[in-house]
């Protein structure tokens, strides 16, 4: 049996940033919708699709461009670009690769994710992108795909932003960790995976 560790890390708001308000403030900034209307609209028709992969990103972009109409893809697009900016773990991921293999669990899109993971593409070995498999967070189906994807070891260390998503993880006998916005959860990582 491998005896590594096995370390699966979400993404937004562990490795990434997440899509915070501003990105949606700045996409009203120049409409006659709101703020909160464009989230309560995005929450009630886009975002479980969205996630679950249920539509193209071509049609998210569409949606934006009905509800936002003084904007264009192109510019919404670059706009989500800027705002997917790298957290200190993601710097970290060499380091840790040769403690642990390293997988991602993540309620996102691969074509959003890919370009800003590809300078540590090499460390990660196996990735659950939620529109991929059809199925989000906190969903037990897209913990056990992810639990397919892991090497035999007796430690997997689980890490995300939300406690919602730790539960599941825990069920499946995995340790968890809750990465706290200062980043103290960044020193417990090695110490955890070697104890």
């Amino acid at each position: 049996m491998n005896t590594k560790p096995q370390l699966v890390l979400d993404i937004g708001g562990v490795l990434l940033a997440n899509l915070s308000p501003l990105f949606w403030q700045e996409l009203t900034s120049d409409t006659v919708i709101t703020h909160a209307e464009l989230t309560s609209r995005y929450k009630a028709q886009m975002s479980e699709a969205l996630w679950r992969g249920a539509i193209t990103e071509e049609q998210f972009w569409h949606w934006i461009c009905e509800q936002c109409s003084s904007i264009d893809g192109g510019h919404a697009r670059a706009l989500l670009r800027s705002k997917l900016t790298p957290l200190p773990a993601l710097n970290l991921l060499p380091e840790w690769s040769r403690i642990a293999d390293i997988h991602l669990l993540s309620n996102h899109r691969m074509e959003w994710i890919m370009p800003c993971l590809a300078s540590v593409e090499p460390f990660i070995q196996s990735m659950t992108i939620s529109s991929q498999v059809g199925v989000s967070k906190p969903h037990a189906p897209i913990y056990r795909h992810a639990a397919s994807e892991l090497r035999p070891s007796q430690r997997v260390l689980f890490v995300d932003d939300l406690e919602t998503n730790l539960l599941e993880a825990s069920r499946l006998g995995w340790d968890t960790l809750l990465a706290d916005e200062q980043g103290a959860w960044l020193h417990k990582v090695i110490p955890l995976l070697t104890k």
